[in-house]
């Protein structure tokens, strides 16, 4: 048994993100058919697995302002406008690649050094906040992960 433990960096769309309160929790939950019947009434009997779903959510606590108006307003990469409306997260390319990389030296690095998501986006109904305030401003974020369509995968590791 290991304990791991480790920062990590990240960008997502080639811009770095910064520090975070409390790093990264990637989060999945599967999609399944119950298989209900008179037999047993709503008691299931069995499940047909139908595909999963993939976030990944932090708090950053640095705010660069190259990279936090677009991971907060995708559709228009400026802050308080609204984007085209009717476009799509992954057709139209407005998913963008999430990277987080170990840093060297912390018992991290080897499990696993890296994590590539290569279609992540702002999720959606997630309320992002921000703080006008003489406060340290965290920016809590929850980006929806898309699997690859050909593939089925959500991303890598190394």
């Amino acid at each position: 048994m290991a304990f791991l433990a480790g920062r990590y960096t990240a960008t997502w769309n080639s811009l770095a993100l910064g520090q975070t309160a409390d790093g990264f929790r990637l989060s999945h939950s599967f999609f399944k058919r119950l298989i209900t019947g008179d037999a047993f009434a709503q008691a299931p009997q069995d499940g047909i697995y139908q595909g999963a779903e993939v976030f990944i959510a932090g708090r950053l606590i640095a705010y660069d302002t190259a990279a936090m108006p677009t991971i907060m307003w995708p559709y228009a990469a400026t802050f308080l406008d609204m984007g085209v409306i009717g476009r799509t997260d992954v057709g139209g390319s407005v998913a963008k690649s999430l990277i987080l990389t170990a840093v060297a030296g912390t018992p991290s690095a080897a499990a696993p050094a890296s994590l590539t998501l290569p279609l992540s986006i702002l999720a959606e109904g997630f309320p992002v906040e921000l703080l006008f305030a003489p406060d340290l401003r965290e920016v809590p974020l929850r980006q929806r992960v898309y699997p690859n369509g050909t593939t089925g995968v959500f991303g890598t590791q190394t």
